[in-house]
């Protein structure tokens, strides 16, 4: 999961998607297929909201400390068969944040699509993240003053070879990470 008020480095992502996959796999086996041809496929939908303390990563100074109260809805579907796990869905986000002068900011498109593919045998977990963010930052009055935009991509293919649930020298096998910061 990707935590909307901080730059995210691959390797965070990298764990996150790990400490995720470690919980669909945990959950596959319990409901794994009896035979090969049967397939179960399980949907989900749940929502958290989060409130802290933090910066504007890049468009204001700093220094600058705002509230923020970020909701997450997660949907999507994970489907199980006999050789692989497949986890696909959508986070969208709902954000804001006020600071003590009165400025705030508000989400408009923020979202994050995923996909993770666990195989057995092998231990091969295959994982995208694709995110856009948008906000609008506010003068106390309401008068808009400036934007920020994120883009950001991850993929990475990792091979388990050792079965402990955690990348080691030479288990990823291919990590792409491409992050893009705009203000406005």
């Amino acid at each position: 999961m990707r935590h909307p008020l901080s730059l995210t480095a691959a390797r965070t992502l990298l764990a996150a998607v790990l400490a995720a996959t470690a919980t669909a796999a945990a959950t596959a086996a319990a409901t794994a297929p009896a035979t090969a041809a049967e397939v179960v496929v399980d949907d989900f939908d749940t929502t958290r909201t989060d409130t802290f303390t933090a910066p504007l990563e890049g468009c204001l100074p700093a220094d600058l400390l705002g509230t923020a109260t970020v909701t997450e809805h997660s949907t999507g579907r994970v489907v199980r068969t006999p050789a692989a796990t497949v986890i696909k869905g959508l986070d969208a986000y709902d954000f804001r944040m006020t600071f003590p002068d009165g400025r705030y900011v508000r989400s408009g498109v923020d979202e994050e699509r995923f996909s993770v593919v666990l195989t057995n045998p092998g231990r091969v977990t295959v994982a995208s993240t694709a995110s856009r963010d948008e906000r609008t930052i506010y003068a106390p009055d309401g008068t808009p003053i400036g934007t920020l935009s994120i883009r950001e991509t991850y993929d990475v293919v990792f091979r388990d070879t050792n079965g402990n649930g955690e990348p080691d020298p030479g288990e990823i096998t291919t990590e792409r990470h491409r992050f893009r910061l705009t203000c406005g």
